[in-house]
């Protein structure tokens, strides 16, 4: 897997790989997260005979650039670096598929560009950018972290009396990019399923009930969109991943119709 690099327009290096050629695919990994995962899982040996696959490290995440400063998370970034990729790789139009955190970014881009020519989402929910257990997790894991990283920088953390698990995840120095990333989350407006430009598949498990609820609250605005739903029986939400071959299926099905 060769990096590749391309300059967003505020500077910030986008890290990306191509694959195969043919229609064009942009995969967006979800949160904690990064491109590499869509090769070990096996998607893009999968899809790369029959298309031209892009993964991309979301910025903040993987090989891309990661400033720890909020105000470079916004959604506005987030699309100009799948478009500044995009244009890399000679795109004109292609097809954007998001798992999670990658579908959060991917519906603005989808609800904004007629450069996405169809979009899936999977495991995650129209509305703002956080809701369900996932917009309680962020000021969770901000109360959690937030007085660990002051008592570093003033030199008194006791980092002995930390868990195994968050001395391991402080030492990785991801800690305040995280951060950073997650809390302009909290500020993203909402999309709605009647922004959506393109063909969208909304795909997820009945075992996530953030977005099974989420499917049930727009069931009825869902008609006179471009949004179909799909729902895999018996998946969470890392099944909705993990599950290659049935997530797979659906998804081909979609962009080839």
């Amino acid at each position: 897997m060769k990096t590749y690099f391309a300059a967003s327009t505020d500077g910030l290096r986008i890290a990306y790989d191509i694959s195969g050629a043919g229609e064009a695919i942009v995969l967006l990994h979800g949160g904690l997260h990064t491109r590499q995962h869509w090769h070990s899982a096996g998607y893009v040996e999968k899809l790369k005979n029959e298309f031209k696959v892009i993964t991309i490290d979301i910025r903040g995440n993987g090989e891309s650039d990661k400033p720890p400063d909020s105000t470079y998370y916004t959604t506005e970034k987030h699309c100009r670096d799948i478009l500044t990729v995009a244009a890399a790789c000679g795109l004109e139009r292609f097809t954007v598929w998001g798992y999670s955190y990658g579908g959060n970014i991917g519906r603005y881009l989808a609800a904004q560009s007629p450069c996405v020519n169809k979009f899936i989402m999977v495991g995650y929910t129209f509305g703002p950018g956080a809701s369900g257990t996932f917009r309680q997790f962020i000021p969770n894991f901000r109360n959690h972290w937030l007085p660990i990283l002051q008592a570093q920088a003033d030199k008194i953390l006791d980092v002995q009396a930390l868990s195994a698990k968050d001395k391991q995840f402080l030492e990785s120095g991801e800690v305040p990019v995280i951060l950073a990333w997650l809390s302009t989350i909290l500020d993203w407006p909402e999309v709605e399923p009647g922004d959506i430009l393109c063909p969208m598949l909304w795909l997820a498990g009945s075992k996530n009930d953030d977005v099974m609820a989420n499917m049930k609250e727009y069931e009825a605005k869902l008609e006179a969109t471009n949004v179909r739903t799909q729902i895999l029986d018996g998946l969470d939400h890392w099944q909705e991943f993990s599950e290659v071959d049935r997530v797979l299926s659906a998804a081909l099905t979609f962009i080839r119709s």
